[in-house]
């Protein structure tokens, strides 16, 4: 299959595996198809009736954390680091949006101070930079 050219939609499906093979780090379909207990000649196959592995491409992503679509079409995505100056502005923007939450009578407890707020935006914080770290694991 590497020697011959391949159509467009061939031509994607064989990218889908190379990035598998990448991901599994394994040389070769051969190795992916004993890696992954697929039957042999699987990758080939699905190459030249240019069939889309959908199902393998889930499974794939969730057992490595890495998103379908980028299995699926290659997209690449930038590692994001919440840290700086990027993280005082997204602290800030949590903060003032619990407050508007907040006089809107939104939160609950009487509880209102700068600190407390400032607890909810940390607790907020968190579970961002826990998204951005999944994300960037994105190959």
């Amino acid at each position: 299959m590497f020697n011959q050219t391949l159509s467009t939609e061939q031509q994607h499906v064989s990218d889908i595996f190379k990035r598998i093979c990448t991901l599994c780090k394994v040389q070769n379909y051969a190795e992916l198809e004993r890696h992954l207990s697929l039957t042999s000649g699987f990758c080939e196959q699905s190459i030249e009736v240019a069939a889309v592995p959908y199902e393998l491409i889930d499974n794939v992503a969730k057992a490595s954390e890495v998103s379908f679509d980028s299995l699926l079409n290659g997209s690449e995505q930038t590692i994001v680091t919440l840290d700086g100056a990027l993280l005082q502005a997204v602290s800030n923007g949590i903060i003032k949006s619990i407050k508007k939450l907040s006089m809107a009578g939104l939160i609950k407890g009487d509880n209102h101070t700068h600190e407390a707020l400032s607890q909810l935006a940390d607790i907020q914080l968190k579970q961002i930079k826990n998204e951005l770290k999944i994300q960037s694991q994105v190959k």
